[in-house]
């Protein structure tokens, strides 16, 4: 099953990367390849039913120091 995915990923690249060496972007190439891997991570994390802790956590890790700093400003 994953074999499947990874070539039909495949496929959707040798599409999508003319397109971008037209525009010569550097930047452009490297969000476009994160992308496609974090793509390719999340089938497999799915396929293989590998629990993943939920991006909230970050934000929330984020949020109660900032939160807290705040309380003692105001």
């Amino acid at each position: 099953m994953l074999l499947f995915f990874l070539v039909i990923s495949a496929g959707c690249i040798i599409i999508d990367l003319p397109l971008l060496k037209q525009k010569s972007r550097t930047r452009d190439r490297l969000v476009w390849l994160l992308f496609w891997a974090m793509g390719i991570a999340a089938v497999y994390c799915s396929l293989n039913k590998i629990k993943v802790p939920s991006p909230l956590y970050l934000v929330m890790i984020i949020y109660r120091p900032v939160n807290s700093l705040f309380e003692s400003w105001f």
